[in-house]
């Protein structure tokens, strides 16, 4: 399958033929979704229910559009909650990282016991 997208090709063919135009559709999907992982390919399928659902149920494509980019704003909305969630603990995990470097360097210091130091043989007395 052709990687090149051209809107011009796919307008004119939804225009004058828009079994075609879906059967295409369907098929540019397909290919897609055969290059991706197992997991991946059946999020993918989940995904596209969703948007043919939506396309079925508008009464013009201007009310699919906006019901895609909703979907679209609610999925980004969802994705920045979780990237402020991720950022959040990872900062909590810096400081706790921090806090207990520097516990373990007090403790450490604290059990280091220091050499006694040689005592020359004037010092002895004699």
């Amino acid at each position: 399958m052709d990687t090149d997208f051209d809107f011009q090709d796919w307008a004119q063919l939804a225009r004058v033929s828009p079994e075609a135009f879906e059967a295409r559709r369907k098929e540019a999907i397909e290919a897609f979704l055969a290059g991706s992982s197992v997991e991946q390919r059946g999020l993918g399928r989940s995904l596209q229910r969703e948007i043919d659902f939506e396309i079925r149920r508008a009464d013009s494509p201007q009310q699919a559009f906006a019901a895609i980019a909703k979907m679209v704003r609610d999925q980004m909305a969802f994705l920045c909650e979780e990237l402020v969630s991720l950022n959040e603990s990872l900062i909590e995990f810096d400081a706790l990282t921090r806090s207990r470097a520097a516990v373990l360097t007090a403790a450490a210091a604290a059990v280091m016991v220091p050499e006694p130091e040689p005592q020359s043989m004037d010092s002895r007395g004699g």
